[in-house]
């Protein structure tokens, strides 16, 4: 049962939007954003990203470590759901980078790479479609994590320990400025274990009060969203701090939520439905709400109407585009993919998410 880990996902993404929102806004608007209180809580939604990856992994892989031919398997699923749809977005992105630069970010750190960006490994900047970015980690991570499935599953613990060292080791001499050593050697790699040991935790039903524990996680997040703002930062910079500032309170919110819904708590079924299409969400609302902000700019709306036009409308059209492309593109070529690529069938993983208590 992952029905509160769902629901979670469409908080993540949720989340996200409203980073977006905000540059949009401090883009094309004078004066002070209103996603201003937000846009911290946002930015940290990648962090309850990555806890969310690795308690999935484990959770759906339970029964493939020491199987022949798992590693394939899991990388060829996790490829097939992750770049076609991503491919896309990014091909209209790049159209529009082609015709109208500036639609597509005029505070670019650097000139996108597009072949690093369509396959979502590190750059020198951002990748054509900003939020590509997170991908590179996740890509290293199921690398990793593929690796750890060729042996039995006892041997988990060890490769992850391995990968740990190794990070730290990237981290501490590596050259910064190579945008690989800064993600291969990043702290945010922790948030990932994290996940993975409330996998575990989920498999074998060690769930301790987890109601208290899911109000620590949102006091935590809380606390930490509080103490960056009163900082005067826009969000906690990705230092060794970060995982445990904010990764282990969404960590613990993950385990919270697990744990409630094993109890027969399960969160609404419309934030479960956009859990569903939360990858969408997290793909397409980039180009929506930019495009609302482009189409302000042209005709010169300023004010309120404007703000309204790209938060609340932002957020509905993105939130429609998002289950738009989950049922006519994401499922489609999901359907596609299991019938030409058989090792793509979900069924195991389905089967394995179902044994947790």
């Amino acid at each position: 049962m992952l029905g509160n880990i769902q629901a979670l996902r469409a908080v993540a993404a949720l989340m996200v939007v409203v980073v977006h929102a905000y540059a949009v806004e401090s883009t094309y608007l004078p004066g002070r954003p209103w996603t201003t209180p937000f846009h911290v809580l946002g930015t940290y939604g990648v962090d309850l990203f990555f806890v969310i990856s690795g308690t999935v992994m484990v959770a759906s892989t339970a029964g493939w470590f020491g199987k022949p031919g798992s590693p394939l398997r899991f990388l060829t699923r996790r490829a097939t759901r992750i770049y076609p749809p991503y491919w896309i977005v990014s091909a209209l992105v790049l159209v529009a980078f082609l015709v109208v630069p500036a639609a597509t970010g005029v505070h670019r750190s650097a000139a996108p790479d597009v072949f690093a960006s369509f396959l979502a490994v590190p750059q020198a900047g951002e990748p054509l479609l900003v939020v590509g970015w997170t991908l590179s980690y996740e890509l290293i991570f199921y690398a990793i994590f593929g690796l750890a499935l060729r042996f039995e599953a006892r041997y988990l613990a060890l490769v992850t320990a391995l990968w740990m060292a190794a990070v730290i080791a990237i981290g501490a001499f590596g050259p910064h400025a190579n945008p690989w050593v800064r993600v291969l050697g990043s702290p945010l790699n922790l948030e990932f274990v994290l996940g993975m040991a409330i996998g575990g935790a989920a498999l074998r039903g060690a769930f301790v009060a987890p109601r208290t524990i899911l109000v620590l996680g949102i006091a935590g997040a809380i606390a930490a969203c509080v103490g960056t703002a009163y900082s005067g930062r826009e969000f906690i910079e990705v230092g060794w701090w970060r995982p445990f500032a904010v990764g282990v309170p969404m960590a613990l919110i993950v385990y919270g939520a697990l744990g409630v819904e094993r109890a027969g708590v399960l969160a609404p079924r419309w934030l479960r439905a956009q859990g569903d299409a939360s990858y969408a969400l997290y793909l397409w609302h980039v180009p929506v709400i930019g495009a609302i902000g482009l189409a302000l700019h042209g005709i010169h709306l300023h004010g309120t109407p404007a703000r309204l036009a790209i938060v609340a409308g932002g957020y509905a059209l993105a939130v429609a585009a998002s289950f738009v492309a989950y049922a006519a593109i994401e499922r489609p070529l999901l359907r596609l993919a299991r019938r030409y690529l058989p090792s793509t069938s979900s069924s195991t993983g389905r089967r394995a998410a179902a044994q947790i208590p």
